[in-house]
């Protein structure tokens, strides 16, 4: 069997073992892309001197949940035009604190001491996991709006009142008449007009970048629409009493007069109680005084006539302790939206008026409702432009201030979760490794399958079947060459058999084999074809090189012949070249030789050594 060779099997296999570690490779790479996750992240510093305390600029506690909160989700989805489950996004998000070294050690030390560490961190790092089929750019552009959008609701929330939303865009989905609908544009106007006159006291030198105007700008232009435009498409509609659907209109607002009545009959029945509770209340107080002052008419009062007042509020779950101002600022309140109420009243049956007694006769018109509706339209769309107006310098001014509040420490990192380039590079190596050892494995048992089915037991050479698959092997080409072939015959194989028995005659004949074979591990094959018969075959092997190895075997054989006189080995070789004899087909290139052997043309290995050297000569 062939010796046991790793560079050899490594050598003979060296393709497989390359595959191997290719398919291996790309396994790994097709496997670490689909468990691939992008990892962004980055550094928020929260600036507000409460912030050391947990608490943001209002007071309230710090929540750094509110990061990835559904509302931030939602606005950053809506930013970036992406169609994502919010509770998805938001499973994928993290906030970690980030503690400095020192005090992270600090903290360490004080906790093995049993005390408490009491640090409350202001910094903290921000997280964003992209999912495996999303790329680099979608987590970092995710992280991005989400950053950016919390910021704009930390400084609504926190920082400045945030804009109400425009109660203008009812108009679209509600049955509204023209007068109904030029009142919700004026309560929508009026309420931005307050927003903005108190913008204009808090800010008066902010201008924003973006849209160009000063909170003072806007209040301007808004004034102008509630002033001029809306009053006088107001008076257009009163003076034709122009309406849609004037019974409609009648019923609404015979209703609205009807619940306006109603809601003043309740407030003056609450406020009539807590008239007599305040009069109650000031009468104890009276008593109080006079009790403290030992008051002649007062001896038998003592300090449980004092009122904490227990009041019996038919509205509430059960009883509930009041102050005197408190009793006294509900009681204006209540009549002050009585007074706001009746007002609202007087108004709507006046309107009544107007639409019940009006004269509708079309040729006194002076508007048709086309020109009313294209009116109504330009003054809507005027609130809608307005309003966007205020909306962009309100998020640039929230931007703006955020930044006084909400720092970014560090710019917007993305990591992939798995290092494919590692990976790929350590299962590269492992595959080498396993197909070398693979290849050993299988090289070795080749050896093994090799060695059962085509290596005779006794002289240890390729049998008679190995020598016919390396025939066949060659008969399908054309020889190059010089391509020597020899056959051989051990002559006294018999005879030794026959003398000291076939045990004895194997050990002979397997002597001459290792004789053979050394030349077959060097320069071709030399197979055992039985019977004491055996065929060489040496590529690029001229007759004067075929020669020098005849004359070494010679050499090699009449050595052991010294040393077994009584066992010697006599042999009988054919020998033919391709070029020599121009034959270029393996079989009828045996062939000769087997014939020039069996002729016994060579049977002197001594005359043919001399033949050669006069032929160098």
């Amino acid at each position: 069997m062939k010796q046991f060779s790793i560079l050899r099997y490594l050598k003979q296999f060296r393709l497989l073992i390359f595959l191997v570690s290719i398919i291996g490779a790309l396994l790994v790479l097709l496997f670490g892309i689909s468990q691939q996750h992008y990892v962004a992240s980055a550094v928020i510093q929260y600036t507000n001197s409460e912030a050391k305390q947990g608490y943001t600029p209002d007071g309230s506690p710090l929540n750094v949940e509110e990061i990835y909160s559904s509302a931030v989700i939602d606005s950053a989805l809506a930013e970036l035009g992406y169609k994502a489950n919010i509770d998805s996004v938001r499973s994928n998000c993290y906030v970690e604190e980030v503690i400095p070294e020192t005090q992270q050690k600090l903290s360490e030390a004080m906790l093995e001491n049993g005390e408490d560490p009491a640090y409350i961190a202001d910094t903290y790092r921000v997280y964003y996991v992209g999912e495996s089929d999303t790329g680099e750019d979608y987590a970092r552009n995710m992280l991005d709006a989400i950053i950016k959008n919390y910021y704009e609701f930390y400084a609504e929330k926190y920082v400045e009142e945030p804009l109400q939303s425009n109660g203008v865009s009812a108009l679209e989905k509600g049955n509204y008449d023209y007068i109904e609908s030029v009142q919700v544009l004026e309560d929508s106007v009026s309420e931005v007009l307050d927003y903005l006159l108190d913008k204009r006291e808090s800010h008066p030198y902010f201008r924003s970048v973006e849209t160009g105007y000063t909170y003072n700008d806007l209040y301007q232009i808004y004034n102008f629409l509630y002033n001029y435009e809306i009053p006088s498409l107001y008076a257009e509609i009163l003076s034709d009493a122009e309406t849609q659907d004037v019974d409609l209109l009648v019923s609404r607002l015979t209703k609205e007069c009807e619940d306006i009545e109603l809601s003043v009959t309740n407030q003056k029945e609450r406020a009539a109680s807590l008239k007599t509770l305040i009069e109650n209340y000031s009468e104890r107080n009276k008593e109080m005084l006079d009790y403290h002052y030992h008051n002649a008419d007062n001896q038998d009062i003592g300090t449980e006539y004092i009122l904490k007042d227990v009041e019996n509020n038919e509205e509430g779950s059960g009883d509930k302790e009041t102050t005197y101002d408190g009793l006294i600022s509900e009681y204006v309140d209540l009549n002050t939206k009585i007074r706001q109420e009746n007002i609202e009243k007087k108004h709507n049956e006046y309107l009544l008026s107007v639409f019940k007694n009006a004269q509708k006769k079309e040729g006194q018109k002076s508007l048709t409702p086309e020109e009313i509706n294209a009116k109504l339209d330009h003054c809507v769309g005027l609130a809608n432009k307005y309003y966007q107006y205020v909306k962009d310098s309100g998020d640039e001014l929230n931007g703006q201030l955020s930044a006084n509040y909400l720092s970014m420490i560090s710019s917007i990192n993305v990591q992939p979760a798995v290092n494919l380039k590692l990976y790929v590079a350590i299962a590269i190596i492992l595959f080498l490794l396993v197909g070398g050892v693979g290849a050993v494995l299988l090289g070795r048992a080749l050896d093994f399958i090799d060695y059962f089915r085509y290596v005779d037991k006794t002289v240890q050479l390729p049998n008679r079947a190995r020598c016919d698959a390396y025939i066949d092997e060659l008969s399908n080409r054309v020889l190059e060459e010089d391509f020597s072939c020899m056959a051989l015959k051990m002559d006294s194989l018999s005879s030794l058999s026959s003398k000291y028995g076939r045990q004895a005659g194997d050990e002979v004949l397997k002597n001459f084999a290792m004789i053979l074979k050394s030349f077959a591990d060097l320069y071709g094959f030399v197979g055992y074809n039985g019977t004491g018969n055996f065929l060489a075959f040496f590529p690029n092997c001229s007759s004067e090189k075929q020669a020098v190895i005849l004359e070494a075997i010679e050499r090699q054989v009449a050595k052991y012949n010294t040393l077994n006189p009584e066992r010697s080995i006599s042999y009988t070789c054919g020998k033919a070249v391709s070029s020599t004899d121009n034959i270029f087909e393996i079989r009828d290139l045996l062939r000769l030789a087997l014939q020039r052997m069996n002729s016994g043309q060579i049977t002197s290995i001594s005359e043919n050594v001399s033949e050669v050297k006069e032929a160098e000569v």
